[in-house]
């Protein structure tokens, strides 16, 4: 990368990064009831998610990052330019696409395809995606990597800061070393689609006749560390879904919810980027929901694996005080807990309770954005007063947990969160005690 396009790249960092759009982020919905809405705070955040669009790279990670984890309350214009962040990334014209598909398989696109739409269907923070065709009407989507961003992403995650900032501002500011480090590993597989290939393969195996959970098929053929292509498969975008009826938003819930909680408890694969331009939900019947982009993916060792299973497994015993009792000692044992007297800590209790909430609920748990914000919120302030920490083997699993929260918020929808979770841990949910202990409200 060039001297000058570093400088322009650490400036803007300096405006968007860790103080400059998610600390406005963070200003704006943490503002009290009835003091009105900051104009000014929400034209700079606008500002700056046009340029992180236009950057690209791990800039535009952290925009959409705030998109929709701390994007709960904010101006609905302000919503939709974060929003435009998921998917709508400003393009790359099409001559520079089509030389990377040459370089890298060989042949121009034309070449390869019957039909090749040269606008993109759709244009993230690291590539674009386009149509295409076969003869025989097989269709496709060809994600193309973005010339030089490789070398921006790379240059971008250097920087510690930023690196925190990609966890999600609930996490980041007080992650250790070793997350950052394993955070940061995993962010710089997103520009090898190789990789990622060879993730989506894993994963279609793992969920193979799964009526909720669809992964499209890679075509190895055409495909190369720079170009992936996989099936192309029409739905409804998350935003779309969020308008739909009822029983559509409940299907997709639970299947984005059954995918998040089945993935590492059963399978040890963690899709660690839970953007929701990630979703496409196809409304059937069934409904399914497609999981498109899986580079920010890795695998869980054995050990965290079956330590995570203990953990969460030990919330469906009848009796709640021994829950809470097996949980706590869980995830003291992964290294989330530093000290045991977090456990009495008022901060540490509320966190607890809305982690819990969903699999602690008899019958179905409403995930609606107050939820999501609230969760958000307690997570920040656990683990800003070091109560709570996430260290490198469970990074990614909390970046995803947060971030399935929050887009279930954007459905608004309750399901049987506790039935959900409980068939990931290969148990069938055990009858609820009505003696609950209270540590707080719920939604």
């Amino acid at each position: 990368m060039t001297g000058s396009r570093r400088t322009e790249r650490w400036t803007a960092r300096a405006r968007v990064a860790a103080r400059g759009l998610a600390a406005r982020m963070r200003q704006i919905v943490t503002t009290e009831p009835g003091a009105g809405p900051d104009a000014g705070a929400e034209a700079r955040a606008r500002a700056g998610a046009d340029e992180a669009r236009r950057l690209r790279g791990g800039v535009a990670k952290q925009a959409q990052l705030v998109g929709y984890l701390d994007a709960f309350g904010l101006e609905a214009d302000t919503r939709a330019s974060l929003a435009r962040l998921w998917d709508a990334i400003e393009p790359v014209g099409a001559d520079a696409i089509a030389a990377v598909v040459e370089a890298e398989l060989g042949a121009a696109p034309a070449a390869l395809f019957a039909r090749w739409e040269e606008s993109p269907l759709a244009a993230a923070s690291l590539g674009q995606v386009h149509g295409a065709a076969d003869a025989d009407g097989a269709e496709y989507a060809v994600k193309v990597q973005y010339p030089g961003v490789a070398d921006a992403l790379r240059d971008d995650v250097a920087a510690a800061g930023l690196v925190r900032a990609l966890a999600g501002t609930a996490l980041g500011a007080h992650l250790p070393d070793d997350a950052v480090a394993a955070l940061r590993a995993a962010l710089l597989r997103e520009v090898d689609y190789d990789a990622e290939a060879d993730a989506m393969e894993r994963t279609a195996a793992a969920f193979a006749g799964d009526e909720r959970a669809l992964i499209p098929a890679v075509d190895r053929r055409r495909s190369s560390g720079r170009v992936l292509t996989m099936e192309r498969v029409r739905g409804l975008t998350l935003l779309e879904a969020a308008e739909a009826v009822e029983p559509v938003r409940a299907a997709a819930a639970a299947a984005i919810l059954h995918f998040a909680w089945a993935g590492p408890l059963a399978h040890g694969l963690v899709h660690g980027d839970p953007n929701p331009g990630n979703y496409l939900v196809l409304p059937g019947p069934p409904v399914r929901v497609a999981f498109l982009d899986h580079g920010c993916s890795a695998r869980l060792d054995p050990a965290t694996r079956d330590a995570e299973r203990a953990t969460w497994r030990a919330l469906l015993d009848r009796d709640p005080f021994a829950a809470a009792e097996r949980f706590r000692q869980g995830l003291h044992g992964l290294g989330m807990i530093p000290s045991a007297r977090a456990f009495g800590e008022p901060t540490y209790q509320a966190w607890e309770h809305l982690v819990t909430a969903p699999i602690r609920a008899a019958g179905a748990f409403h995930f609606s954005p107050a939820y999501a914000a609230d969760l958000v919120a307690a997570t920040r302030r656990a683990v800003g007063t070091e109560l709570v920490r996430t260290p490198g083997p469970v990074v990614l699993l909390w970046r995803q947990r947060l971030g399935v929260a929050a887009v279930l918020g954007l459905l608004d929808v309750a399901i049987d969160a506790r039935a959900i979770i409980g068939c990931a841990l290969g148990a069938a949910p055990a009858p609820r005690s009505t003696d609950v202990p209270s540590l707080g409200h719920t939604h």
